[in-house]
């Protein structure tokens, strides 16, 4: 059953998978989130095995749930959106012994503040933020937005 499964989905996603990229692509406007998020349909349609072999129509489903993560995704970054790294550079006042440390609120988690300096003062990328702590890109990516989103929220409380 696994090995019919699996040939099944091989085959949706040799047929589908330029399509949901466009389509997630038009949603989301990045390239990358699009990447992401067809990668995340693909997950999804592993773990509902059952619903896809018996819908009616897989095209139809793969394609409504990247149009509904897609969705997700825009309504999560209208709610926060990201901060602009030159938002972080611009609050030092361009002075040295200011760092970006100094200024995250006391509330924040280690974790939270090694991954926002680890973006923002340090200037590192995603897939280098992934190696570090040894997860996936799309993973060090949530991880930032979500700290990024935790310091927004404790800044806007003080």
């Amino acid at each position: 059953m696994a090995e019919l499964f699996n040939s099944f989905l091989q085959q949706l996603y040799e047929a589908h998978y330029e399509r949901m990229i466009q389509v997630a692509y038009r949603l989301t406007g990045g390239m990358e989130t699009a990447r992401d998020l067809v990668q995340d349909v693909f997950l999804l349609a592993l773990m509902q095995q059952q619903t896809l072999l018996s819908h009616p129509k897989p095209e139809g489903w793969l394609m409504i749930t990247v149009r509904n993560l897609a969705l997700n995704e825009r309504r999560k970054t209208a709610r926060h959106p990201q901060l602009p790294l030159e938002l972080f550079s611009s609050l030092s006042g361009g002075e040295p012994e200011l760092s970006l440390e100094l200024l995250l609120p006391r509330q924040l988690s280690e974790d939270d503040r090694t991954v926002l300096l680890w973006r923002f003062q340090e200037g590192l990328n995603y897939r280098e933020i992934a190696d570090r702590l040894g997860i996936s890109e799309s993973g060090s990516r949530s991880r930032v937005s979500r700290a990024v989103a935790r310091c927004r929220t404790y800044m806007e409380e003080s």
